[in-house]
């Protein structure tokens, strides 16, 4: 800090506000200079990144608790890991367990039988064991995602290079690398060994490859090391969008597929092939919004669930993530209108009218409002900018603002702030 030729007594050093000032100024003085404009985010808003960035050297920034949590998410994430599919005791039954597993989260052992067998479904109750490589995904996207953060907004290589290290466990050493295919993924023992709807595991690779993009702009991933996990990521699209199971996911009536189209659109765009990204969100309308939101803007597969509200919002963030990365690839999906007269805006007035009125919802909904609540708050905030509607800006700041500050996702997609 010497070429601020500031002196500054110890006390004020013990200050947190006074060194979250001191280190986001001087990382963003230093990075000025950088490549950072070529970045090609597929969900963060790298424009709205750089603004957080620039205010968070003001320590009242409306920014700070997110980017406080942020910072000790990744100071955790620093000690978890690695996370590898080769960790778990079974072995799939492709013979390696460098293939990805998983079981459905709702299926449970048959306890009127000797063996369990067959599992049987119980909606919306999740079974603890079936997770197996699941949670090792979900730590490898948690982790990275929070570290790649944690360097953009401080500088600080030690997250970067964690990072980094994580990458090359999960995607690159061959004694733990996944191999790029899920074919056993939700399994149903005595059943079936995988099924299509498993894809949806890997929902949080929209997170993974910007997490990615960001790092290689850190410098933190040897460029070979970056081509290996490209090639990877290609070799998966080719599974995805050829494989009976991918083809299967990408037909499903419900959430599944809305899902497989934000995760193969995330993959082209990661992958440079921004035609396939404009050609897969342009069917949208006709293969999802059409059959799936009424009139009314209600999602009818979504309500038939245990967790129908929870679902309801959940499908309608894979629309707003789908269509944000259509955007991108000058495809808009937000402002179509079926012929039904369904459509996402319609979706997103329709849950937003059972805020505060949870006693008047008609569906079931066993696992609480609260959760899923605050994801629907921060789609509000996301509409407001996208429709450029006040009353979504109302109401996320009455409602939302407060309860969600921490939130580290409001550092990388941006509202009407």
């Amino acid at each position: 800090m010497d070429f601020f030729n500031i002196n500054f007594s110890s006390n004020l050093m013990k200050n947190p506000k006074i060194l979250l000032f001191l280190a986001t100024t001087t990382f963003f003085l230093l990075s000025c200079t950088d490549n950072s404009c070529c970045i090609r985010f597929t969900g963060w808003d790298y424009d709205h990144m750089k603004k957080v960035k620039n205010e968070l050297r003001n320590p009242s920034s409306l920014y700070v608790p997110a980017y406080e949590k942020l910072i000790s998410d990744a100071d955790n994430s620093l000690k978890k890991g690695p996370f590898s599919v080769t960790y778990k005791d079974m072995v799939p039954p492709g013979g390696t367990k460098n293939d990805y597993m998983s079981q459905g989260p709702y299926w449970w052992p048959d306890t009127t039988k000797p063996d369990g067998l067959p599992f049987i479904r119980r909606d919306g109750e999740r079974n603890p064991q079936a997770g197996i490589d699941r949670n090792q995904l979900g730590g490898l996207i948690n982790a990275t995602s929070r570290l790649s953060l944690a360097w953009y907004f401080t500088g600080d290589e030690k997250y970067a290079e964690r990072a980094a290290y994580l990458l090359k466990v999960w995607f690159i050493e061959p004694e733990t690398k996944m191999n790029p295919s899920l074919e056993f993924a939700q399994s149903i023992p005595g059943i079936t060994t995988g099924r299509g709807i498993g894809i949806i595991d890997v929902r949080g690779m929209f997170t993974l490859v910007d997490a990615i993009t960001l790092l290689d702009n850190s410098g933190a991933i040897d460029p070979d090391d970056l081509a290996q996990i490209k090639g990877w990521f290609s070799d998966l699209f080719n599974w995805l969008t050829t494989s009976k199971n991918g083809k299967d996911e990408d037909d499903y009536k419900n959430n599944h597929s809305v899902a497989y189209d934000v995760i193969v659109s995330s993959i082209a765009r990661f992958l440079g092939d921004d035609e396939y990204v404009a050609a897969k969100i342009s069917e949208m309308p006709a293969r999802r919004i059409d059959p799936m939101i009424k009139s009314d803007g209600s999602q009818p597969e979504e309500l038939i669930r245990t967790n129908a509200f929870g679902y309801s919002v959940s499908n309608l963030s894979n629309f707003f993530d789908a269509g944000e990365i259509g955007l991108k690839a000058g495809v808009d999906i937000f402002v179509y209108i079926n012929p039904e007269g369904g459509s996402l805006r319609g979706a997103l007035d329709f849950l937003v009218a059972y805020i505060g009125r949870e006693e008047e919802w008609q569906w079931q909904q066993i696992g609480g409002f609260e959760g899923s609540e605050n994801n629907l708050g921060l789609i509000i905030r996301r509409a407001a900018k996208l429709y450029k509607e006040p009353g979504y800006r109302k109401l996320w700041e009455e409602k939302f603002s407060e309860k969600m500050k921490s939130d580290w996702s409001l550092l990388v997609t941006s509202g009407l702030e």
